[in-house]
This record gives structure tokens, C-alpha cells and sequence, in this order.
């Protein structure tokens, strides 16, 4: 005999009276949910049930004298409304420091099952590629490794400058090291439940479930296209004079990719080619910090949302950050008739 599953209130959902019979069940527009025509003794039911969750539904019903019909209706509706989700089973091991006690709430939001933690044990297990170690890839893989993600393939061979301390956390010891020695170390000190390992050349890129890589002035296709071909979904994130851009966020054949971006530039400026190719031997700008800090966040909640299963803003569009707005502005690309990418080209 199939025995109901044991359910809960979704965690982290405030239960609040608006009186006259009425509550509500969390905050957040997208989700929050008023229930209405409630006995006294049923408001103190689903107060009790958040404030005591080691309690079931139905001893907490029972206590607070709520008829077993009218639970039963009530729990019906709850659990229609996404209240309401199965108690969870057991995981994976997750990386995320605390074993995911400051995560899993909020992921927990995100799945209609309200499980957090199997979204941090999936990440547990996911592989990210990072190119481009300043300050803001640093900040980057150090908000990769806190939010869980299992393993960091890092390279970058610049040696660390001083301009790339105070964000990310590199030290004044670490100047002069190389980069990707430098935040391998880094990420060993502050998560060392993520593996975190340096490209020596020999790495299988198929392995990787996303790449991103920090590059200045212009992205360019050309280091990209083995990307492409394998089918490895990839984030480009462009450091320009006073602005940061992140994306598009490529899914390999079903997305418009960086060389969608470069063909629109120069159909909008036929010097755009001749531009690019100066900007590509100009020398690296700095990562100012609150930009490079916005812009970190930014990349790794597109990379996340990725390996959780969403859709990321940044596919199929560039988000550009600037001072002193600090908000990106999603600007919508499209997959461009010559590249090839998603479709034959025209």
C-alpha cells in the first residue's frame, strides 16, 4: 500500500495573519499565497506550523482543534498552491560551506519540490571552466566555490599584479605568483570542499559543463569556436574602459554565440573589424572595484543558473553594467544570418 508523503511547509515561508480569517502565506509576489475563510483555531494551526516545523501537520491540527475534514481540505489547497512540499529525502554530499544551511532555503524556493539541497549536491557535482584571473575572475571562482560548485578548472599564467588584490581576497603575498597558482591556493584556504585544479594544456574541455572567460575590450570569436564545436556552453565576460559586459551565455546550437555579437557590431560599423583587432592588442584595463564586484556577482548567478537547470538572462543577450547605475541592461542578441551557429548561413 502507498503510504501519502510526509509534507512540510515549504522552508523559509513566513506565515502571516491579515486578520478577519485570513493569512498569507510568504512575501515574495512571485510565489505568495493568501488563504482565506479561516477559523481562529485554524489560523493558530498554520501559525504553530511555522513556528514549530519539528511539528507535523496533522499533531499541530489535532492540538489546535482543527477538524481532520476540514485539515484535509485545507492541506489540499496548500499543497496546490505550492505551500505545502513532501518532506525531502536524502541527498548527495554537498561543497557549499555549513553542508548548504545558508543556500538551501532560498534554492529551495526556486523548485517546486522546495528541496535546496539536492540543487546544491547537483552543483556539487558540476565542473566550471575559468579564464581570466584579475580581480574580477577571482571574485568569480571564490562565488563559484561558496555557492557550492563542485570543481574549478582555472588557468590564467599572468602573474599576479597589485591591482588585482582587495577583491577576491589575493593577498600582497600572491603578487608575483602566477594567477591560477595563486587562487588555486586561495580556494584551498577558504573552500576547500571545492577541487580546484590548474589547466596544464592537457584538459578535456568535455568534461566541463560551463566555461566562462574574463577577457578585455572585445571578446574574440576565434577562442570560442573549439567551445562551439564541442558543444560546451560558454559566458564570455568583457572588461571595457568603465563598463563590464557579461554574456551572451552560449548554448552550443541553440543560441546566438560571441560571433553573432561581432558580426552585428560591424553590420552597425564597418570599421568594427579594423576596431576590434587594436582592441585586442591594447593593454588590459583594470577591474575597478565595485564594477568588477557587480559584474562577479552578476557572471556567477548566469553560471549558476545554468547548471541549476533556469535559463539565464544572459542567453541570447548581453548585459552591460556601468557605473554609477551598477544595474545591468540586458541588450537582446539574436543569432546573425552569417554565422552559422543555429542555423545554416544565408
Amino acid at each position: 500500500m502507498n503510504r501519502a508523503p510526509l509534507l512540510r511547509l515549504r522552508p523559509g515561508t513566513p506565515v502571516l495573519s491579515r486578520g478577519g480569517g485570513q493569512v498569507q502565506c510568504g512575501s515574495d509576489p512571485r510565489w505568495s499565497f493568501v488563504l482565506s475563510g479561516l477559523t481562529p483555531a485554524e489560523e493558530t494551526w498554520l501559525g504553530e506550523v511555522a513556528e514549530r516545523r519539528h511539528v507535523t501537520l496533522e499533531q499541530a491540527a489535532a492540538r489546535c482543534g482543527v477538524p481532520v475534514e476540514r485539515r484535509d481540505e485545507i492541506v489540499s489547497v496548500l499543497v496546490r498552491a505550492g505551500v505545502l512540499v513532501p518532506v525531502a529525502g536524502t541527498v548527495g554530499a554537498v561543497t557549499a560551506p555549513a553542508d548548504g544551511a545558508a543556500d538551501a532555503t532560498v534554492l529551495g524556493m526556486l523548485r517546486p519540490d522546495g528541496a535546496g539541497l539536492a540543487t546544491l549536491a547537483d552543483r556539487a557535482r558540476r565542473t566550471v571552466g575559468l579564464m581570466g584571473l584579475g580581480r574580477l575572475g577571482t571574485s568569480v571562482a571564490q562565488h563559484l566555490a561558496t555557492a557550492g560548485t563542485g570543481c574549478l578548472v582555472l588557468h590564467d599564467p599572468l602573474p599576479v599584479q597589485v591591482t588585482d588584490l582587495g577583491l577576491g581576497g589575493l593577498r600582497p603575498a600572491d603578487v608575483g605568483q602566477v594567477r591560477h597558482d595563486a587562487v588555486r591556493s586561495l580556494l584551498a584556504r577558504r573552500s576547500p570542499r571545492t577541487r580546484a585544479h590548474v589547466d596544464d594544456g592537457g584538459l578535456d574541455l568535455t568534461e566541463l559543463d560551463l566555461v566562462v572567460v574574463v577577457e578585455p575590450h572585445a571578446a574574440h570569436p576565434a577562442r570560442y569556436q573549439r567551445l562551439l564545436g564541442l558543444g560546451v556552453p560558454h559566458l564570455p565576460v568583457v572588461v571595457r574602459e568603465a563598463d563590464v559586459v557579461v554574456g551572451p551565455l552560449v548554448r552550443p546550437g541553440r543560441s546566438a554565440c560571441v560571433a553573432c555579437v561581432d558580426l552585428a557590431r560591424a553590420d552597425a560599423d564597418r570599421e568594427w573589424p579594423a576596431l576590434a583587432a587594436q582592441l585586442r592588442e591594447t593593454t588590459e584595463p583594470t577591474h575597478e572595484a565595485t564594477l568588477a564586484a557587480l559584474a562577479s556577482a552578476t557572471a556567477a548567478g548566469q553560471v549558476l543558473a545554468q547548471l541549476d537547470g533556469h535559463r539565464p538572462a544572459a542567453v541570447g543577450a548581453c548585459l552591460e553594467i556601468s557605473l554609477p547605475a551598477g544595474l545591468p541592461r540586458a541588450h537582446q542578441v539574436d543569432p546573425h544570418p552569417r554565422c552559422g551557429c543555429v542555423v545554416l548561413p544565408s
